[in-house]
């Protein structure tokens, strides 16, 4: 074996598993999505707040109003959407990138024989 069709084998391995993890990316945020839509949902103990504020005299910690509650809850739903954005468009680019770099190699592979 030479050391062309060497390298290109092992590039062709390497962008067919980036590939693969993509597609795994992409599977994972579809079932979450239409599937099992309250895998990625956030538990939150109700009536405290999450924000720096001190703690009462008796060491309890200070109650949330309903308007920082609602504020809260607010940044919550989009800091998760904004991850599903950032998780999809990672797992399309590895997709659209890997994918005819796999493609380009492995056809340059066969054509070695």
């Amino acid at each position: 074996m030479s050391l062309k069709k060497a390298y290109l084998y092992l590039v062709s391995v390497i962008s067919l598993i980036i590939a693969v993890v993509g597609a795994i990316m992409l599977l994972n945020l579809a079932l979450k999505a239409w599937v099992f839509t309250k895998a990625d949902r956030d538990y939150y103990a109700i009536g405290q707040c999450y924000s720096p504020k001190p703690a009462m005299l008796n060491g309890e910690p200070a109650k949330c109003t309903p308007e920082e509650e609602a504020l809260q809850k607010q940044q919550n739903d989009d800091n998760r959407s904004a991850q599903k954005q950032r998780d999809a468009s990672q797992a399309l680019s590895l997709l659209l990138i890997s994918a005819p770099v796999w493609f380009f190699h492995w056809r340059l592979a066969k054509r070695e024989v």
